[in-house]
């Protein structure tokens, strides 16, 4: 089984720089290889890593057009006009929202705070809206987590006397609102020093600069947002989540609390994970499924019982939503397995019925489960225009394969990894061609994505006091990632899938616990392995009080065995089912087999198989060793065998005295009719097969005459050994190549027929 990524080993620093760092930080060396990695060798610089500092926190009024924003937004409060934070439905936008709201609130400003709807409003700043905004009487609208994309919007709006500030982060257009103030930490004409922020993050800024110092309180948003958002984890964004995180895990505001309890996540526990995998699900299941609104009344609300009842709603639509994906994921990847779509670098998947707000986590499932850009798109009840979103891979910019045909679509938004848009069904060709003529650029030889290795670990390495030291480096994402490591277990063992659905699984290697998420299906292929190599991640599971390391599955590289054994005393039903070539070496064998079982696949016997047969499965025995390796020789590897035969085909040589005994019957009974053997047999203790081989072993020699139905032993035959017939012979060989394939352990009988394989296809 191929790996899914392109293992990268990351340089290794030597012992002796290893040992200084260590010592010179007061590190374990496992730790101090880490920090070397990544730049960390200094005490300063690990005092700066690992302990936030809000006074490390750039000056807010270095982005761009921030006092023109501070100036505009206070003009409005002091002059009480009517305020509107106009914010976007996914976490990000959510806790930007939240964090201008709390702050104006501070300020002595009532603003309202609107969220739009996904599916009527769409993202960004939309022109009914703000239009009903402005007769509604807002007088300032402050985007957050949106705007640099609606200049059309804004400068109609700024026309029309509503004054606009934009406050965003995302990919910058070529022509930029004429608003008040765009407030963009990457903006073309600014200088700020760190252009990562998230919404939230640009957020926090805003409302440092209007407030004359941080907003502690409002942290948590921020980390909330920064998290989720996916931004890099560096600069002021580690800061921001170090100090955030602190704050939810010792004073988790009324909102949280309840996201962390109907999560089952105890808040002291809380990490980057939580955010990811935990709280951030849940409240973008609000925006994906209808109105995104009471996600701010959750973050804000002060009222515990208010927030419990929100988030158990929140927590009711995320098991609708995760239902919903299953579904549509499933369609989509049979159509992602068309021949059409095989032979494409990208894939666009388009469908009437599916729903818009699960589109993006569908495509990211396509994206991981085929390593292809991929756009999945609902199509319009009227068939006229579709609407979706898409992902990518770290190798293909999908904005700006996307925005060279601009024009072709209705709507448009987005960054490298992942973007948002609506396009009419006629024009899907055009943005099919542009992502292929992308890719055949960046994605020219297919690689697979890469995954950096830390460091090859050992047994003696998977330790919970290392999962702590590491955790010193956290918080982990874009940036800053999370150590992956390379283990080459010399023990699999206590292999099981779990969940509903037997979608993971979890193994032993070498003593330590894996938790494989997505590997359900591939449980045989790691029993089969004849190699294994793991690409994992430190982790702990708590289990009644009690913590334990735990390893989570990146990756792996199994070396599938050449031979893979299904021999047993038996053979079932089950064995026969598989879409395999069941290969017989005897057409008696083979035509009971067939009217005994059902078979998953054709029958064959070994004496008429085609060149370079696939999938084969070896059911019975050969007669000779020049059989199976004539077999060997047609056949691709890895080849299944069974190399099964009841137990009447294995009965051993007659004994010489045993013969004498069917010898000595047969003279005192002339003109024995052959059709009555099985009572000779019974008569002289031996089986009929015995019977039959010592009859065949006396004609060939001579012993015994045979004319019709009739055997008569010979006068005075000449003396001979039983061992020189060809018949014996032939019995003796036989028996002993069935002894071989059917008791030979597995390594033996992989070396032995890979061995006539390989001498076939080298026509030695």
């Amino acid at each position: 089984m191929s790996p899914r990524y392109d293992w990268q080993l990351e340089a290794q620093p030597d012992s002796a720089q290893i040992t200084e760092v260590a010592t010179d930080l007061k590190v374990p060396p496992f730790l101090a290889r880490l920090l070397i990695q990544r730049d960390i060798t200094t005490p300063e610089d690990y005092e700066v890593f690992i302990n936030p500092d809000m006074a490390r926190l750039h000056d807010p009024f270095l982005l761009h057009d921030m006092d023109k924003a501070v100036a505009r937004i206070q003009q409005a409060i002091e002059n009480q006009e009517q305020i509107t934070i106009y914010g976007d439905y996914d976490v990000d936008g959510l806790t930007a929202s939240s964090i201008m709201l709390e702050t104006l609130q501070s300020m002595g400003a009532e603003p309202k705070v609107f969220i739009p709807d996904r599916f009527t409003d769409g993202y960004g700043p939309n022109a009914a809206v703000y239009r009903y905004l402005q007769n509604s009487g807002t007088q300032l609208v402050i985007t957050v987590d949106n705007g640099v994309g609606g200049a059309a919007v804004i400068d109609a709006a700024q026309e029309a006397g509503m004054d606009v500030v934009v406050t965003d982060h995302h990919e910058l257009p070529q022509v930029l609102p004429k608003a008040v103030a765009v407030v963009h930490p990457r903006h073309p004409d600014g200088d700020y020093p760190f252009g990562g922020l998230s919404g939230a993050g640009v957020a926090f800024k805003v409302a440092t600069a209007l407030l004359g110092a941080a907003p502690v309180e409002s942290i948590d948003l921020a980390a909330m947002g920064t998290v989720a958002d996916l931004v890099d984890l560096t600069d002021e964004n580690r800061i921001i989540v170090q100090m955030g995180l602190a704050m939810i895990r010792t004073q988790p505001r009324a909102g949280i609390a309840a996201l962390l309890n109907v999560a089952k996540i105890d808040p002291a526990t809380v990490d980057e994970s939580s955010i990811g995998f935990g709280i951030g699900p849940r409240l973008n299941a609000l925006g994906r499924l209808g109105d995104a609104n009471p996600g701010v009344t959750l973050l804000t609300t002060f009222d515990d019982d208010e927030a419990q009842a929100l988030a158990v709603n929140v927590n009711d639509l995320n098991t609708k939503r995760q239902a919903l994906v299953q579904s549509i994921a499933q369609t989509a990847l049979e159509m992602a397995q068309t021949p059409e779509n095989q032979a494409r670098r990208t894939l666009i998947l388009a469908h009437q019925g599916w729903h818009e707000g699960v589109l993006g986590i569908v495509a990211s499932k396509v994206v991981e489960a085929t390593g292809k850009p991929t756009l999945v798109l609902n199509i319009a009840a009227d068939g006229q225009s579709a609407k979706g979103s898409g992902r990518s891979v770290p190798a293909y910019h999908l904005f700006n394969a996307l925005d060279a045909v601009r024009d072709a679509m209705t709507a448009f938004g987005g960054h490298g990894m992942a973007c948002g848009l609506t396009v009419p069904v006629a024009n899907i060709p055009q943005l099919q061609a542009a992502m292929e003529a992308a890719a055949e650029k960046s994605l020219k030889d297919r690689p697979k994505p890469p995954l950096a290795i830390a460091a090859r670990l050992t047994a003696a390495d998977l330790t919970l006091d290392h999962y702590k030291a590491l955790r010193q480096l956290a918080p982990f994402g874009n940036g800053n990632p999370e150590p992956t490591f390379s283990l080459r277990p010399d023990l699999i063992d206590r292999i099981k899938t779990m969940g509903q659905t037997n979608a993971h699984l979890r193994f032993v290697a070498d003593g330590a616990a894996v938790v494989a998420f997505g590997y359900g299906e591939s449980a045989q292929a790691l029993e089969a392995a004849q190699q294994v190599k793991l690409a994992v991640r430190l982790d702990v599971n708590t289990w009644q009080g009690n913590t334990t390391l735990q390893l989570r599955l990146c990756d792996w590289q199994l070396q599938a065995p050449s031979v893979i054994d299904w021999r047993g005393p038996s053979v079932s039903a089950a064995q026969f089912r598989p879409a395999l070539t069941y290969v017989f070496f005897d057409a008696r064998k083979q035509a009971k087999f067939t009217r005994q079982f059902q078979f998953g696949g054709p029958t064959v016997l070994a004496d008429e198989l085609a060149p370079h047969t696939k999938d084969a499965v070896l059911v019975d025995l050969p007669k000779d060793a020049a059989q199976l390796a004539a077999a060997m020789g047609q056949l691709e590897l890895p080849v299944r065998v069974l190399f099964y035969a009841p137990p009447e085909d294995l009965v051993a040589l007659p004994t010489r005295a045993e013969c004498g005994s069917v010898l000595r019957f047969l003279a005192a009974h002339p003109q024995f009719d052959k059709h009555h053997l099985p009572a000779l047999a019974k008569a002289v203790h031996v089986s009929v097969g015995q019977a039959i081989l010592a009859v065949q072993v006396f004609f060939e020699l001579g012993f015994v005459t045979i004319k019709g139905a009739f055997i008569d032993v010979a006068e005075h035959p000449a003396k001979k050994p039983l061992q020189s017939a060809a018949a014996y012979q032939a019995r003796a060989t036989f028996l002993a190549l069935a002894r071989e394939l059917q008791t030979a352990d597995r390594r033996t009988l992989e070396a032995r027929l890979t061995n006539q394989n390989e001498r076939h296809q080298h026509g030695n």
